[in-house]
């Protein structure tokens, strides 16, 4: 009796962790916030072997929670990828049909992901500088002072504009994220940067441009 009793419970719980994984996969993508910016976005993305592959690309960011959502319609099928409370989520998984995985994967990066969400909040909010362990970034000639760190993303301010406009995500691969020709947002209640490059970088002398995005509010 005990025997069954024991295997009806196993039975239970396994179909309970079953439902919540395919609820799970169903709810990703999904933020349950009022998005503070709305981007269509033209994302180019630079291959190793010197090509180039454009896309279209839709982008919500809400503040409050925090949170991202970008999507994507692809030769290859929907792309959907989401952070929200600092759980990054992949609406799909890797489609079989995917023509260049290296590509595919630099697009559902996850540094990217958390790198992206920090730049467009700091454009949207308020942030006070914070106490880091970080030095002072060089890029491009000019000097960055680290303004805080959430995770694997630090925020820089740039030393000769005010703005904190660079992040860099990531621990063994490392990205920077540089945002540039901040627009109003519609409220005129912050700004976001309507251009964005986005590096592979070690030094600002060893440095490979993998991505640029151009946006504009919807």
């Amino acid at each position: 009796m005990k025997k069954l009793i024991f295997i009806f419970a196993a039975a239970i719980l396994l179909c309970s962790l079953t439902s919540c994984q395919q609820q799970q996969k169903k709810n990703a993508g999904n933020i349950k916030a009022k998005a503070d910016l709305k981007l269509s976005c033209v994302a180019e993305f630079l291959r190793s072997d010197g090509s180039r592959y454009l896309t279209e690309q839709k982008c919500e960011v809400s503040a409050n929670p925090k949170a991202i959502k970008l999507t994507a319609k692809e030769p290859f099928g929907k792309i959907a990828w989401s952070v929200q409370n600092g759980v990054y989520s992949v609406q799909k998984p890797v489609p079989r049909r995917v023509f260049d995985k290296e590509l595919y994967s630099l697009m559902m990066d996850k540094n990217i992901a958390n790198g992206l969400l920090e730049l467009y909040l700091a454009g949207l909010t308020e942030k006070s500088a914070a106490k880091t362990d970080k030095e002072l970034l060089k890029f491009q000639g000019q000097s960055y002072e680290p303004a805080a760190q959430i995770d694997k993303v630090s925020l820089y301010r740039n030393q000769r504009s005010g703005k904190l406009d660079l992040v860099t995500s990531g621990s063994d691969k490392l990205y920077l994220i540089s945002g540039f020709n901040y627009q109003k947002t519609k409220g005129q209640k912050g700004f976001y940067p309507s251009k964005i490059d986005i590096y592979h970088y070690r030094t600002d002398f060893d440095k490979e441009l993998v991505a640029q995005i151009n946006c504009y509010l919807e």
